[in-house]
C-alpha cells in the first residue's frame, strides 16, 4: 500500500518540479516523512537516489552547452567532503539515543529554515524585478583568496578556488543530510554569489547537481539507506508527473513562476513547522 502512496506523491511532486524547473527532493522528503512509515534516513537516501534519474537525463541533454568543466569540477571537490559529512551526521543522529525521532527533527528543522529563506528570497526577487530593480549579483566576487581560477569562456571571470570549494562543501552537506540534489542552492549561488551569466549557470548547475546526486546516492547506499522498491515507486510517479508539469510550466511567465515557487516553498515550510510542532507535543 505504501508504494501506491509513494507513486501518487511523486506524481504530484514531479508535476510541480517540472513546472518550476527544480528538483523535487525539498518537497518529497518532508511529505514522505509525514505520511509513510519509513525511517528518516531511508526516505532521505531513497529520495536522493530517485533525484539521480532526472539529474542524469538533464545533464545528458545539456552536455553540449558546457564548454568549460573547471567550475563544476572545482565545486565537486567540496561536494564530496560535504556529502560524507551530511550523510554521516544523519546516520549518527539516527543511531544516537534520540533515535529516528531525533533524525526526523534534525532533517525537518533544517528544511524549515532552508525553505523559509528560499521562499522569502524568491518573493523578494520577484518584487524587485517588477519594480525594475533587479537583485545585485556577484556578492562573493570580491573575495580573492588564492589560488584564483580564470574562466575564459565566461568573460575571463576570476574566482577564488577555496571559496568555490567551500560552497561545494555546504551544498554537499545539505544534500547528504536532506536528500536534495542541490539545485535549489547551486543555481541562486552561481547567479547571485558568483555573478555567473544565466546560460553558464544553467549548464554548470546541471553538472554539479548530477555530481552531488551521484555522490549522495553512493554515500547513502554504503550506509544501507536506500530502499529500491521505494525508489522505483518514486521514479514511476515522478516520470509521469514530469511529463504533465512540463506542458503546464510553458504557460506561465518567469516572474509568475518565481512568485509561485516562493509561495510553494513557504507553504511547504509551514507544513514542516506544523509537523514538528505536533511531533514535539
Amino acid at each position: 500500500m505504501e508504494w501506491i502512496v509513494a507513486i501518487v506523491v511523486s506524481f504530484g511532486v514531479g508535476t510541480l518540479s517540472a513546472i518550476f524547473g527544480v528538483g523535487g527532493g525539498f518537497i518529497l522528503v518532508p511529505v514522505l516523512t509525514t505520511i509513510l512509515d519509513y525511517p528518516t534516513p531511508i526516505i532521505v537516501g531513497s529520495t536522493v537516489c530517485y533525484v539521480l534519474g532526472p539529474a542524469t537525463t538533464s545533464m545528458l541533454y545539456r552536455q553540449t552547452e558546457l564548454l568549460d568543466w573547471r567550475l563544476p569540477l572545482i565545486v565537486a571537490g567540496g561536494l564530496f567532503t560535504g556529502v560524507l559529512l551530511g550523510s554521516n551526521t544523519l546516520n549518527r543522529v539516527a543511531n544516537s539515543s534520540s533515535g529516528q525521532g531525533g533524525a526526523e527533527s534534525v532533517v525537518l528543522g533544517t528544511y524549515l529554515v532552508l525553505l523559509t529563506i528560499l521562499g522569502f528570497f524568491s518573493l523578494w526577487e520577484t518584487e524587485r524585478a517588477l519594480q525594475f530593480r533587479p537583485v545585485p549579483r556577484g556578492w562573493l566576487k570580491g573575495i580573492s583568496i588564492p589560488p584564483i581560477v580564470t574562466l575564459p569562456e565566461w568573460n575571463r571571470q576570476k574566482m577564488s578556488i577555496p571559496v568555490l570549494a567551500w560552497f561545494g562543501v555546504i551544498v554537499g552537506f545539505l544534500s547528504g543530510l536532506l536528500g536534495i540534489s542541490g539545485g535549489l542552492l547551486v543555481v541562486p549561488g552561481f547567479l547571485y554569489l558568483f555573478g555567473l551569466p544565466a546560460q553558464a549557470t544553467v549548464a554548470s548547475s546541471m553538472v554539479v547537481v548530477w555530481i552531488v546526486s551521484a555522490q549522495s546516492t553512493f554515500a547513502h547506499a554504503l550506509s544501507g539507506n536506500i530502499d529500491l522498491q521505494l525508489v522505483a515507486a518514486l521514479l514511476t510517479g515522478g516520470t509521469i508527473g514530469a511529463r504533465v508539469g512540463s506542458s503546464l510550466g510553458q504557460r506561465l511567465g518567469s516572474q509568475q513562476l518565481r512568485r509561485n515557487f516562493g509561495i510553494l516553498a513557504l507553504t511547504t515550510a509551514i507544513l514542516v513547522g506544523l509537523r514538528l510542532l505536533f511531533t514535539e507535543n
